[in-house]
């Protein structure tokens, strides 16, 4: 293998300039391929990386491991995290490999005199020792047969656009074969050739009053839609009819007093649905009149038989939920000892982490393991189960 220097220097001509990120990333493949026991990695057929970030650091690793998208040797995770993981097939060996936040801290401490911030950090990133960069950490990898490089499946044809899906990428879709694009879009509209769309999913948010509920599904709803997801919620009110808009006089209380059983106001953007039951309304009866959606954040109906996040205040010993065997977590100022995962009110990303394995079963690089009075979720496999 080249040597650091000729390696930065070759790195920073495909990559087109020269930074600190692709002198972390030069360094983060040296570091995981010689952890994985790889000496040279460029035309080696045993080495699969994934990259968990599409910066810098991802352009460096791809040209010192010779690993790339074509080659289906480099998988790419939209986590926006700078990790990337290095899994010897041969061996079955694995590390990942995350550059710390705090390195950049410590860069006036091997270099003082550089012009400017940058110039210091590529100074410094070139020199600091691996261990002040890095964290490492062997993982447990299974990669499924048609995620491997070489790897030979059927194509199919989208049933909508016509264009062909390669590697078992195809969605099965109301009697329709679509690919994944197609299938959000026919989900979004609903368009499922007749056939019921999926529920969404649903979680509980429950709790005490003024606990801190509302603020935190105030917190996930942006979260979890910035992850493409699509959001609905559910407030549990014990009072009859809560809702002001619904006030007497209007045309709307008007349609209701002369008995019709639904009414639904609509504005150009928005649509508002009164409708009367004779019986108690279940939670099943305000979710199936969301429409199409990915998950729903339920405030209350905390008997309910589904997973539940409960929302504790600081001190507080009272809690509705802590021996129900669908509690996922809990959310306190102050940590505890349980048998589920314990949150921080303002770790609202890495909640939402164990929400979407967990509750979305979203494929991804880890799968949650609740570990007592900790904020972060454990690894134990790698993607391609």
């Amino acid at each position: 293998m080249l040597s650091l220097d000729e390696l930065i220097k070759e790195t920073s001509t495909i990559h087109g300039h020269h930074c600190a990120g692709q002198i972390l990333g030069v360094r983060m493949a040296l570091l995981g391929c010689r952890e994985v026991g790889i000496d040279e990695p460029r035309g080696c057929k045993n080495l699969v990386v994934y990259a968990e970030i599409d910066r810098c650091a991802t352009d460096a690793v791809q040209a010192v491991t010779g690993c790339s998208l074509g080659k289906r040797t480099l998988k790419f995770l939209d986590y926006g995290k700078m990790a990337v993981t290095f899994v010897n097939t041969e061996t079955g060996q694995a590390v990942r490999v995350l550059a710390k936040d705090e390195a950049r801290l410590l860069v006036p401490l091997y270099v003082q005199n550089a012009p400017n911030p940058r110039d210091a950090q590529k100074q410094a990133y070139r020199i600091m020792p691996e261990d002040s960069l890095f964290t490492v950490k062997a993982v447990p990898f299974e990669i499924s047969a048609q995620e491997m490089p070489g790897y030979r499946g059927k194509r199919v044809q989208c049933a909508e656009c016509g264009e062909g899906i390669n590697f078992n990428r195809e969605v099965e879709l109301g009697g329709r074969t679509l690919c994944i694009p197609c299938s959000r879009e026919a989900l979004a509209q609903g368009l499922t050739n007749g056939a019921k769309p999926a529920s969404p999913e649903v979680l509980l948010i429950v709790g005490y009053k003024k606990v801190g509920k509302t603020t935190l599904i105030e917190k996930l709803i942006p979260e979890l839609a910035s992850r493409g997801y699509r959001v609905g919620t559910v407030k549990h009110h014990h009072s009859d009819f809560p809702v002001a808009v619904d006030t007497e006089g209007t045309d709307t209380w008007r349609h209701r007093q002369a008995g019709a059983a639904s009414v639904t106001l609509a504005t150009p953007s928005n649509l508002a649905t009164f409708r009367y039951s004779a019986n108690s309304i279940t939670l099943d009866h305000a979710v199936s009149a969301l429409g199409p959606l990915d998950i729903v954040l339920v405030e209350g109906f905390h008997e309910e038989p589904c997973a539940k996040i409960e929302v504790l205040r600081e001190g507080s010993e009272e809690a509705l939920c802590l021996t129900d065997e669908n509690l996922l977590a809990i959310v306190t100022p102050s940590p505890r000892l349980t048998t589920v995962a314990s949150f921080k009110p303002n770790r609202i990303k890495p909640l939402a982490d164990l929400i979407e394995r967990e509750i979305l079963e979203k494929p991804g690089f880890s799968i949650v393991t609740k570990n007592s009075n900790s904020e972060i979720p454990s690894v134990s496999q790698l993607p391609g189960r």
